[in-house]
This record gives C-alpha cells, structure tokens and sequence, in this order.
C-alpha cells in the first residue's frame, strides 16, 4: 500500500446484541429465516430486548498511524474490535480491509488447548495466511520473543495467562502485519518484556503498519497511537488527537467514580434509616451515620456554587475557582463555634480542610438561629478527578462532633485543556514548577 491508502475504512458500523441469549437467538434464527426466504431483515432496527453495543462508528485508518480506542467497560470497544477482525458482521454499515490482519483480542484466543505451543503458532500462522514454509523461517524469532524457551513444546492448556498472551502478541507481531489488532495485552509480563513489546509496536509503526489497540491504560494508549476513539455506549463522543481522548476517558470514570459514590451513600442512609432504634430506646451514634450530633446545631443545606455564587455546579474547570455555601440552624448558644469542611477524594480521606478558625475567622458565640455561612475559594489546584464533601459542626471547648454530615455534596474536577495531565491517577494535587536542566562539566 502506498502512503496516501488507508488500511481500515470503517463507515456507519452498528452492531447489537439481545440482553439474554434466549432473545439472541429468537432473533437470530428469525433474520437467517428471513433471508432464506429472500425478506428483508430488520438488522438495522432495534427490537424489544436489544441494544447497540457498537453504534454509527467510522474511521479511516492509515499505513503507519496507531489509533486508540479508550472507554468505560461496556462502551463497545472490543466488539468494534471483533468486527473490525470479522469475528462478527455489522448489523449496519460496512468495513473495508487492506492487507494481512495480525489480531490479539483475548488471551489465548484461536489456541487449541491439547495441542503444543508450536503447533499452535503453525495453525494461527496458517489463519493469517503465512505458507508453512514463511512460519518455518518465523518460528524461531517466535520463540526467542515470546521467551518460552523449551515450554513452546508444551501443551497450551498447560500456559499461564501470561505464556497465552506472550505467545499470541509474538505470532500476531512476529508475522508482520499490515493491519494489527490488541485489546489489552501490553500489560503482560515484566518490565523488560513490556518494553520489547513497545520497542517492536513502534518498529512495526515505523515501516508501515497500522495499528489498532484497545486499552484502560492512558500510558500504554500515549505512548504508541497519534489519535483516538473515545466511545461511550457504543458511540464515539471524541474523534481526535490522542491527548484529548484520554482527557475525555479520565473525565468519563471521574464522573462514574461520583455517581457511585453517591449511589451508594443514599443506599447506606436508606439502609441505617431502615435499622434506626425504636423510639425510647437510645443508642450510640455511629461513624458510619451521616449527620451524627448532639442536637445543638444542625446544617440543612450545603451548595458548591460558582466562586460569585451565582451557579450550583457539580462540575469544576481545572483550577476554576469555586465557593461554598452551608445552612445552619443552631438551637442552643454554642461557644467558639466552628464549621469546618474536609474533602475526600476517590483513593484518599481528609485531603484538605477548610476550617473558620485556622483559616483566623473565629466566631466566639454563635446565639440560636439561622444562619448562612460561606466559603470562598479562589485558588484551588485539585488534579482531574471525583472529590467528595464532609461538613462539621465542633466547638474548641467540646470534645466532640456537635454536627456531622458524611458526603453531603460531590464534585468532579475536569481535565484541562491546556496542559495534559497523565503521569499518576491516585494524585489528588497539581503544583505548578519549572523544569530546568544542564550538562555537568566534563560531559560530552
């Protein structure tokens, strides 16, 4: 193929599937029937109990480009990948293929268990269209890169998940392909094993090989593709540089990572509310409880809002400021009152605090009534991701908690546009620095 082809064309590609294999195949039987008898199928309308898995997907794929496909579990990624193989026809659309298709879409996949792991490179070989003789003059550049050493005449049932994929990535690498397809296999292994996947991905790269992976892995996707797919519920929502894909895949699990969170704490509020103590009877309050107290002071509403306090915003902008608001009502006098404000994020607890007497505004008599307190932050340097809000009520003259309210509001910090932060997913903090470097004396 020369430079200008593409290798893959994918245009207008849907396919989808029943929820229970019992619908699956009612309505698989129905359409072969169908065209049986010369009837038009109703493949490209869904019907009770289906749903797209893959929906109005198209791309074109050159001679040397990587392309990514990143999204949530459940978006569609290695069913495109299926199709884009012929493992499975499109239910609408079509795809056109240029060249051999070296593919490794599961461990192990094609592998005949009883039969050694030699045997198997001939036969999976033979399904890419290798002569026995091109396999000949392969295998043993096989066998050194898989690094199987005398286990490759052992039987596959025999292989670890690790051997599987090793052996697979070696066959399907090895016979190079002008088209190659992976779903998750650059995780196997050891370090220098992983780097000599990479090394030889980017050889294939270079001499002309369009690639194709599927990862959850925002580093193993940078470092090979130029661009992406991001799918959600088998849509592509980002079709671009790979940069922004990854940003849009951080943002998606970011924001599940809050829904969970708050799915889970109304399930435990519902659960504790179901179990509370008869009335007359008395009993410690837990830690798991969500607004534990002792009656003198409660808070009833609190809003994350705009940094002017104009919007409530669930959302936040990569360094955008934001402010804070709390209803309290306090029914007794409370001396050297104090609110206070602790965040949590998804890995971590207590990250940062926001209390009104460090921050020197103490309030040293707060008398009975409702109040509105607020906070304002004006700089904040959260990295992207989930974060969650605990607000309190203590006084510096009680030794405990006057009122506590567990999760009371979520936020989700968005990936910024204009700097691309991917190197750790468990931090929660960006540091603006400068990086400077110099050449010791006497280098060359």
């Amino acid at each position: 193929m020369s430079a200008g082809e593409w290798a893959i064309r994918a245009e207008g590609v849907s396919k989808k599937f029943g929820l229970t294999l019992r619908q699956s195949m009612k309505y698989g039987m129905r359409d072969v029937g169908r065209k049986l008898f010369g009837r038009s199928s109703t493949t490209d309308v869904l019907r009770e109990g289906e749903f797209w898995a893959v929906n109005d997907v198209g791309f074109e794929l050159h001679p040397g480009e990587a392309l990514g496909i990143m999204g949530v579990n459940g978006c569609g990624k290695t069913t495109l990948l299926r199709i884009l193989n012929g493992v499975y026809a499109p239910d609408k659309g079509h795809v056109e293929v240029k060249g051999r298709v070296g593919a490794l879409i599961a461990a192990g996949a094609g592998f005949a268990p009883m039969l050694t792991g030699r045997e198997n490179v001939y036969v999976n070989g033979a399904l890419l269209g290798l002569s026995t003789k091109e396999i000949d003059g392969l295998m043993d550049e096989i066998v050194a890169f898989s690094e199987l050493g005398e286990f490759i005449d052992l039987p596959v049932k025999n292989y670890s998940s690790g051997m599987f994929v090793r052996l697979g990535f070696a066959i399907a690498a090895m016979s190079r392909p002008d088209i190659l397809l992976m779903d998750e296999v650059l995780a196997v292994g050891d370090l220098n094993f992983q780097k000599k996947c990479y090394d030889h991905i980017l050889q294939l790269k270079r001499n002309g090989t369009a690639i194709i992976l599927v990862s959850h892995a925002p580093g193993a996707i940078w470092a090979v593709c130029d661009r992406g797919l991001f799918l959600d519920r088998g849509r592509v929502h980002v079709d671009g540089p790979i940069e922004d894909v990854i940003r849009a895949y951080d943002d998606q699990n970011s924001k599940n990572a809050r829904e969970s969170d708050i799915q889970f704490s109304q399930a435990e509020a519902h659960a504790q509310q179901i179990a509370k103590p008869q009335a007359g009877t008395v009993g410690p309050l837990e830690k798991s409880e969500k607004k534990p107290g002792t009656g003198d002071v409660t808070c009833t509403d609190f809003r994350v809002l705009t940094i002017d306090g104009n919007e409530r915003v669930s959302e936040l902008e990569f360094l955008q400021p934001f402010a804070i608001e709390v209803d309290v009502t306090v029914i007794r006098p409370i001396e050297n009152f104090i609110l206070r404000v602790v965040l949590d994020a998804v890995h971590y607890r207590n990250i940062v605090t926001l209390d009104n007497y460090e921050q020197g505004s103490p309030i040293p008599m707060l008398q009975p009534g409702k109040y509105v307190f607020k906070i304002r932050v004006p700089d904040q340097n959260f990295r992207p991701g989930a974060y969650a809000f605990n607000v309190s009520v203590v006084s510096k003259h009680v030794g405990t908690h006057l009122f506590l309210w567990w999760k009371c509001a979520h936020v989700v910090v968005l990936s910024p546009r204009h700097q691309f932060l991917y190197s750790e997913p468990n931090a929660v903090m960006h540091f603006d620095a400068e990086f400077t470097h110099r050449t010791l004396d006497g280098d060359k």
